[in-house]
């Protein structure tokens, strides 16, 4: 029922691009994950011929923590995958639909509306333990993405500051109740959150010029692919194209690419991370002074994500109500305040 459900979805938005064909097959091995934001990804054969869609549901369009999501935005990250292509990035090509605008919307049986976003497939695959050629290539890259954003003044972005998004996080962990909780672990959870605070105000202090802001996408691990030769044959997410600034940008592919293992090892090292900046060229761009913004920005990404708030949150509530929580909740504080320790010697 699922399987005919998700293919009549995806039959509707093919032909919402004006596609005649009379084969359509949804590959096995198809990108079928569902983003935090309910996007919903597959590989698809249209008459045999490999495509990339994305079905986003139309609540995704409200802003987020690190985003912001809206239909003029969405046009404007399609129109900027095509400057990228021009400027000889591998940015995977969008298919354009046969009426006027870069992607189109349907409603599906239950009336719930999706915009989809059709692209021709690009072949290759993801690599999630980092190795030292692959973090000069992903350096290289970045900077590439960096510099040519520069030079284009058509497309714009509301700019991204990460640390608006920490802040709202780090409130929302100081008003969590914690009043039945043993004073050790109020104790270590109040000492985290000041860590955080420490780190908040460091990361806003803009020393250079690097706060220019240059457009950026999402560069995880998952969003690259490679061929057998290790050279980068295609970037296929758009939806986290925006503005931002160079450090808060490294601070992210640093905490990414420093990883030796897989995306969720905490296991990082050092000599991946200098050597990611050496092929950034950062000298050529950041000064010295940047340097503790960069490290608290590192801090950040890696110790106080979406993801650590979240699970505070949960493993706080279950340690209010169950005293059988307080050893698990420590044990997540103990792990990220390591974690934390080990990023903050990448730049060492």
């Amino acid at each position: 029922m699922e399987q005919t459900k998700s293919f009549n979805l995806i039959e509707q938005a093919v032909t919402s691009y004006g596609l005649d064909f009379y084969s359509l097959e949804i590959e096995p091995v198809s990108l079928t994950t569902y983003g935090k934001h309910g996007d919903l990804h597959y590989k698809i054969l249209v008459d045999e011929r490999p495509y990339s869609i994305r079905l986003l549901p139309k609540k995704r369009y409200v802003n987020s923590d690190l985003s912001q999501s809206t239909s003029d935005i969405l046009a404007q990250q399609l129109r900027y995958t095509d400057y990228l292509r021009a400027h000889g990035i591998p940015f995977m090509e969008r298919v354009e639909p046969s009426r006027n605008g870069l992607f189109t919307t349907i409603t599906d049986s239950s009336g719930q509306n999706w915009t989809c976003c059709l692209f021709h497939w690009m072949e290759g695959h993801h690599v999630t333990a980092n190795t030292v050629h692959m973090v000069a290539r992903m350096g290289t890259l970045a900077r590439q993405l960096h510099d040519v954003s520069l030079h284009q003044h058509d497309i714009c972005f509301p700019y991204i500051d990460h640390t608006v998004a920490y802040q709202r996080w780090l409130g929302d962990l100081q008003r969590l109740s914690i009043s039945q909780m043993p004073e050790p672990l109020r104790n270590s959870l109040q000492e985290y959150l000041s860590l955080a605070q420490q780190h908040l105000d460091t990361a806003r202090h803009h020393q250079s010029s690097s706060l220019q802001p240059v457009i950026s996408t999402d560069l995880n691990s998952l969003n690259i692919l490679w061929n057998q030769d290790q050279q980068i044959v295609g970037i296929v997410d758009h939806e986290h194209i925006g503005a931002t600034d160079r450090v808060q940008d490294l601070a992210w592919l640093i905490k990414c690419y420093a990883r030796t293992e897989s995306i969720e090892s905490h296991t990082v090292s050092g000599r991946l991370a200098k050597i990611l900046l050496a092929h950034y060229n950062s000298p050529t761009m950041l000064v010295p002074e940047e340097d503790p913004r960069l490290a608290a920005l590192l801090w950040l990404s890696g110790c106080f994500n979406l993801h650590f708030v979240e699970r505070t949150k949960q493993l706080a509530f279950d340690a209010e109500n169950n005293p059988g929580g307080y050893e698990q909740f420590l044990r997540h504080l103990q792990t990220y305040r390591l974690r934390g320790e080990r990023l903050s010697g990448l730049l060492i």
